[in-house]
């Protein structure tokens, strides 16, 4: 009977250092998938944010494209849009004096 118990003990014994190794194992699993997501969400927010910028960069170019279907006129454009940030300098130093 002593044997017996002592037998049961050591399988009981056995299956708890069994299922210790596999709660470690899933904790140490669980740990990763934690940081893989992670790493993920922030790629899909970086990787947001770069398609909000090639969109707003791709209706700025729809846009220029719609103004100035030319190369001249887009050379024009620019000319006209350089003109008016220096006049806009020009007015905001005059403002700063």
């Amino acid at each position: 009977m002593a044997t017996e118990l002592r037998e049961r003990l050591e399988r009981l014994q056995r299956k708890s250092a069994v299922l210790v190794d596999k709660y470690q194992a899933l904790l140490t699993q669980s740990q990763q998938t934690a940081h893989e997501l992670e790493d993920a969400t922030a790629t899909i927010a970086r990787l947001q944010s770069q398609v909000e910028q090639l969109e707003q960069d791709n209706q700025y170019l729809r846009m220029a494209h719609t103004v100035a279907a030319t190369p001249e006129a887009v050379a024009q454009t620019r000319a006209t849009i350089s003109k008016l940030v220096r006049d806009i300098d020009r007015c905001i130093s005059q403002l700063n004096t």
